[in-house]
């Protein structure tokens, strides 16, 4: 399949940094379409490599006497201390008869202490013995030594991903202690980094087509654009914003110097961050940074789609200067020009 570039970029010469891009769209574009497995079996079988993976399956769990489901409660017990059994029914989701079958047996391994609660003399208090805190010692060393033998291959940097992709599916999962997202949990860097550029790029293609059904086309143009971002970058007159939570690219915006003008490009927000603050937060800090380095203008072309983005460039001081119908990215609409003299 080959990509077909709008007629606004088509024209001149790339930079070999951007035939590469085109390249590799040419060569990756079909797979765009290949459907992949539905969530929910993927959810599946990772859960079945994972019990494989820490050994879940067998009876009995690290050399202990104990299975998953005991070893599991033992766990609680000793990070708990003073627990009752509806609060383990709460925090394990278990079966409460369940339960008291373990707990009886514990009880009946001298490996559970029952007290009656100060507060309510009917409920009871529950607390490892010295022998149950012996074997969850036991268990737990053994549990951090497999663990650690099983990612040994990893390099560092392996081992810190491996780390934020599984903070960040205990996030999505755990609706229990599922928190909103805040401005505070994002970190916004300013330095260029391998990867960035090509996130731009996808980020825009995938969003734009799936809010606005801009074509492939419009993914192109993005990569031009970078391409002539690298190729011209000044860090001294230009500017990366990167935003990232749990080590994940979840925004971006840059000022690209154009003499005593700035223009601003690539303002993106992944759709779950929006309305935290996000938006406001990068045109602030754009703002500083475009009077600060002394620019007397800056503008930015988008399309009439794009209206809330449009909001913060008119709170910010920018004026639509400029109209033009367009089709080059797959669609008709309207491209715009916002203007702001300082």
């Amino acid at each position: 399949m080959r990509v077909n570039l709008p007629s606004r970029i088509a024209s001149g010469k790339y930079s070999c940094f951007c035939q590469l891009y085109f390249l590799f769209f040419e060569k990756t574009v079909q797979l765009r379409f290949i459907m992949a497995l539905p969530v929910t079996q993927q959810v599946r079988s990772f859960s079945r490599f994972y019990t494989n993976f820490l050994g879940l399956l067998n009876n009995q769990i690290l050399d202990s006497p104990l299975s998953l489901s005991e070893s599991r409660i033992l766990y609680e017990l000793a990070k708990n201390e003073g627990t009752t059994s509806n609060q383990l029914v709460a925090t394990l989701s278990i079966d409460k008869g369940y339960l008291s079958r373990i707990l009886k047996k514990f009880e009946k391994e001298k490996l559970l202490l029952k007290v009656p609660s100060v507060q309510d003399k009917r409920v009871r208090i529950l607390s490892l013995s010295a022998k149950g805190e012996k074997i969850f010692r036991h268990i737990n060393e053994k549990s951090e030594q497999q663990v650690a033998e099983r990612i040994g291959h990893l390099t560092e940097d392996a081992k810190h991903e491996l780390g934020t992709i599984l903070q960040k599916t205990e996030r999505l999962l755990d609706t229990q202690r599922a928190q909103p997202i805040t401005l505070e949990d994002i970190v916004i860097r300013t330095d260029l980094r391998p990867g960035d550029v090509g996130f731009v790029i996808m980020a825009h293609g995938e969003l734009y087509q799936k809010e606005y059904q801009y074509g492939i086309n419009f993914e192109t143009y993005v990569a031009k654009g970078m391409a002539e971002f690298y190729e011209r970058y000044d860090p001294d007159r230009s500017r990366v914003w990167v935003c990232e939570h749990l080590g994940r690219r979840v925004g971006f915006l840059l000022l690209m110097a154009r003499g005593n003008a700035a223009q601003l490009r690539y303002f993106f927000l992944s759709p779950e961050y929006r309305g935290v603050g996000l938006g406001k937060k990068l045109m602030q800090l754009y703002m500083d940074f475009l009077r600060e380095k002394g620019y007397l203008s800056s503008y930015l072309w988008t399309t009439h789609e794009l209206f809330t983005a449009a909001s913060l460039y008119k709170r910010a001081g920018f004026k639509l200067v400029e109209e033009m119908p367009s089709n080059a990215f797959g669609k008709v609409l309207t491209e715009q020009k916002y203007e702001l003299i300082l």
